[in-house]
Parts: C-alpha cells; structure tokens; sequence
C-alpha cells in the first residue's frame, strides 16, 4: 500500500512537474516571439502645415516634427505602427482676424504638440507601408497676446484650445533600417479655443526620415 501510495505520489509529481514545465516554455515563447514582432525607431522631418479659417493667412509654413516609432508586425502584410512625436505648426494671422475679432494683432504663431498617431499599415510589398489611422495632439506651448494689451474685450489669453484630434493617411519606403515616409494630417476638431465665430483647423503634409534602432 504504501509502495503504491507513493508511485501516485511519484507520477503526480512528475505530471504536475511536465505541465508546469510547459507552461513555463509555451509562456517564454510566447513573449520571445511578441518581442520579435516589435521594432523601435527614432525619426524626424518637416511639417508643411496650414491653419484653416478666416481668422488666418491661409497659407502653408514650414515646421518640424521629430520623435520615436514602434512598428508591430501582425502578418506579413498587415500591422499597427503607433508613435510618440513632437510637431510645430506655424501660421500666420490674417487680414480679417481683427474683423472677426476687435482688437486681434497681426501676429506669428507658432503651436508646440505633443502627438500620439496609431496607424493600421498594409504592405502590398516589403518595400513599401501605406498608413492609415487616428492622431491626438496635446497642445504643450502656443503664442499668445494676439490681442495685445487690449482689455476691452473678454479674449483669453491662450485663443488655441489644448486638444486636437486628426486622421493621418501616406506611405513609407522601407530600406532596411531606413525609413522614409510621407503623410497627409487633416484636423477634424475645431481648436478655436475663443468661440465658434471662426472654425481653426490643422491640415497639410508631414514627412520623415526614421531609422530603426531596434
């Protein structure tokens, strides 16, 4: 009895011992092969953005964008792309701002973002990933006094609101560890942070050159 007591003990311990081991290694691979899906870059280009609305020259001026990018393989063909990035969009105010807003200066403006884009990509060849996806933007630095020191109106200080939301769609070449891509932002929120008399928005062209580091 107490031998056959003890050879159950012996095969419990052995299949519980087997099934730990397993778990073990089928969990290893797991993580092992997420990891391998992943890769992680840094990158950096011009923005060649404009600010829609009446309250604005209208035109498209020179930025700057730069940050770090992860890319998730699902498949061969399909995979997510999100990525952390600084952005300056710069403008100019326009003709009619004062109209639009008594006491509105003639001003430069610069807009400091913080953008966090997530991008569903497709590869129709290794070569090449066309993008698609959403984009929000938190607003960190913006100009102000566009009003100068007029008091006579109840105008905030800060006439951009902090948050912005934008669809992204382009293409990116990719040349081994080089990335070069190009991008079109088109804002969807309103990011008049005074009142609905004028509707800002965000828009224009972004590209890039990453380099994978890992």
């Amino acid at each position: 009895m107490k031998l056959s007591k003890q050879l159950k003990s012996g095969k419990s311990l052995i299949v519980l011992t087997i099934v730990l081991l397993t778990l073990t290694t089928a969990n290893s691979y797991a993580q092992t092969t997420t990891w391998k899906n992943w890769q992680f870059g840094l990158k950096a280009g011009a923005n060649v953005f404009k600010l829609t609305g009446r309250s604005f020259d209208n035109k498209t001026h020179i930025g700057f964008n730069g940050g770090a990018y992860g890319e998730y393989k699902i498949s061969n063909q399909w995979g997510i792309q999100p990525e952390l990035e600084y952005n300056l969009v710069q403008s100019k105010t326009g003709d009619q701002f004062g109209q639009i807003y008594p006491g509105g200066i003639s001003s430069d403006i610069q807009l400091n973002y913080v953008t966090v884009p997530v991008f569903l990509t497709f590869k129709p060849v290794p070569e090449l990933s066309i993008m698609a996806g959403p984009q929000y933007g938190f607003l960190v630095a913006q100009t102000s006094g566009l009003f100068g020191s007029n008091t006579n109106y109840n105008y905030p200080k800060n006439a951009f609101s902090k948050s912005d939301f934008s669809i992204a769609f382009g293409a990116q070449l990719n040349l081994g560890k080089v990335k070069i891509g190009m991008r079109y932002v088109a804002g969807i929120l309103n990011i008049n942070g005074i009142n609905d008399s004028d509707t800002w928005k965000v828009q224009g062209l972004q590209a890039y050159l990453g380099y994978r580091i890992f």
